[in-house]
């Protein structure tokens, strides 16, 4: 991380009343109940300001930011980061956020986005990308998480694919990813029509005239989301 995220604070308060009743009155003056825990410390119940969270997610690493917490009303701070954030499917509100303190040479375990690179030279040949495994868990070293692995597909191929265990060279020293090392990450497959056409010439058909059309562009890469019911 960088050094500026040390600026970034976020101040939270002790949260006393913890039925239904309680929790509604939170969200009805814009804050989110929420728990801060780890560091070798017993965890406890807090309130963040809904405004102060949505700021902080758009921080470039998102929900991996690490900041500086503090409670309000004491002189100390601790380094923490978001580990788990609820939202409401319908209204797509925070109905519950987890707070992890950062301990120095504790290692985090998070979800790294995947962003894709390049000209790919499969797609120009006619290929349809698929980009199956968009973020990478891993546990890693505060001080060297990334913000996203960026995997260039330049030189990828038709019929050809990235699995997770081609980006070890992108990965940082202290990290052990836990996935599948055979997992695919992005793939290019030949278009359909090519294939049917390849299967009925087998079956001594007569293979239809390919009709190349145009097609859409590689999907935008998106942020992650979480999406659970209190």
């Amino acid at each position: 991380m960088t050094e500026t995220d040390k600026d970034i604070v976020i101040t939270v308060e002790r949260r006393e009343g913890l039925g239904k009743e309680a929790v509604r009155k939170l969200r009805q003056v814009g804050k989110i109940p929420g728990v801060v825990y780890g560091g070798g410390k017993e965890p406890f119940s807090i309130a963040v300001d809904r405004h102060a969270v949505q700021e902080l997610l758009k921080q470039k690493a998102g929900e991996n930011t690490i900041f500086l917490l503090k409670l309000k009303g004491a002189k100390q701070q601790r380094r923490a980061m978001i580990r788990e954030i609820q939202i409401d499917p319908m209204t797509r509100d925070f109905i519950h956020i987890d707070f992890i303190r950062v301990t120095r040479g504790q290692k985090l375990t998070v979800s790294v986005p995947v962003e894709l690179v390049g000209d790919c030279a499969g797609v120009r040949h006619g290929g349809v990308l698929d980009f199956s495994t968009r973020e990478i868990e891993m546990e890693v070293l505060p001080r060297e998480l990334p913000e996203k692995i960026t995997v260039d597909i330049s030189e990828l191929d038709m019929d050809q694919n990235i699995t997770v265990e081609d980006l070890a060279d992108l990965m940082p020293k202290s990290a052990r990813v836990r996935e599948d090392p055979g997992r695919v990450v992005v793939t290019i497959a030949a278009p359909r029509a090519a294939a049917v056409e390849e299967e009925e010439a087998a079956e001594g058909g007569e293979a239809p005239e390919l009709v190349i059309t145009e097609r859409a562009e590689p999907e935008v890469i998106g942020g992650k989301g979480k999406e659970e019911s209190e």
